[in-house]
């Protein structure tokens, strides 16, 4: 293993469980600004409104932690194979960067995964079932 595969690995584990803790954090965030907004009778369309940007939030966030975790692979498998790859996330990512449309469908695939939908879909439910109430 050489330093600069090592340093950047521990690095990058790092930042993935970091993201890991924002993501539960911005789930606690979304319940409580539900629970105030029902607390003062928001409407309908802004409870809606908000879940749906913390949604999106989250899907951000999960992306990038994807982008973190398919470069922890990357590292391990070069350390298996001893090639040197550290430093060079940012390049390579920019050699191998999708288009508009490629990085607008990955952020809808890390939102609709369960772990990242559940809480959402949940409140959305939840919304939509205090109107008939």
């Amino acid at each position: 293993m050489t330093d600069k595969n090592q340093a950047e690995w521990l690095l990058v584990q790092q930042s993935y469980d970091k993201q890991e803790q924002q993501a539960l954090w911005l789930k606690v965030i979304t319940i409580l600004v539900w629970l105030w907004l029902l607390k003062n009778a928001a409407a309908l369309e802004l409870q809606l409104g908000i879940i749906g940007l913390f949604w999106l939030h989250e899907a951000i966030l999960k992306t990038w932690q994807q982008r973190a975790a398919d470069r922890l692979l990357q590292l391990e498998q070069a350390i298996l194979q001893a090639q040197d790859i550290g430093c060079q996330w940012h390049s390579q990512w920019q050699y191998q960067r999708q288009g508009p449309l490629q990085l607008i469908l990955g952020y809808a695939k890390q939102a609709l995964k369960p772990t990242v939908a559940i809480t959402y879909l949940a409140l959305i439910a939840a919304s939509l079932l205090r109107l008939w109430l």
